[in-house]
């Protein structure tokens, strides 16, 4: 069966924007993404709405940097998430919305790893967005010897018996 060179054009656009879908869903560029241990840090992920259409958006982690570990799928939240991350994790409640961000809570060091975001609107890829976490320490707390002021002899005044009986004043240096 023969196509008339208007269904040729038809069947060609289509196969075009099916390739293009496709390739729009090659991984972008590393994101960077930080937070501070025991605080938290939302990793952005976006994608364009279509009104009445099927998403689904998928969160991995890779913490040894070749296999990903399943961390949230939209398409069945009541799946187990890693103990890692359990009651730490939560997809955007803003999904049908364009936000596919994810909250991590209670940050940890070891959470520092690269997480992939991807979402498919009616089983086609069209996002797929790479998120490099970087969790820092707590701050350093500086101790109190640090802070203490050094302080210097000081004259007492006749008559004051409390100020005789003490060798140094709180006068700073």
């Amino acid at each position: 069966m023969a196509l008339s060179t208007e269904q040729a054009l038809a069947l060609l656009l289509i196969l075009n924007s099916a390739h293009l879908t496709a390739a729009d869903c090659s991984a972008q560029d590393r994101v960077p993404a930080s937070g501070s241990a025991g605080g938290r840090a939302v990793l952005p992920c976006s994608y364009t709405p279509t009104p009445g259409q099927d998403v689904e958006v998928r969160w991995e982690a890779y913490p040894d940097q070749v296999k990903s570990v399943l961390l949230i799928a939209s398409k069945t939240p009541s799946a187990p998430i890693p103990a890692q991350w359990s009651g730490r994790v939560k997809l955007s409640d803003e999904v049908s919305s364009g936000n596919a961000s994810l909250l991590i809570s209670e940050l940890r060091l070891e959470d520092t790893l690269d997480y992939l975001c991807t979402v498919w609107i009616n089983g086609i890829c069209v996002t797929n967005r790479n998120v490099k976490l970087t969790v820092q320490g707590p701050p350093k707390r500086v101790s109190a010897t640090a802070t203490t002021q050094k302080t210097s002899p000081c004259p007492t005044q006749q008559g004051n018996a409390a100020a005789q009986r003490r060798s140094y004043c709180m006068k700073p240096l």
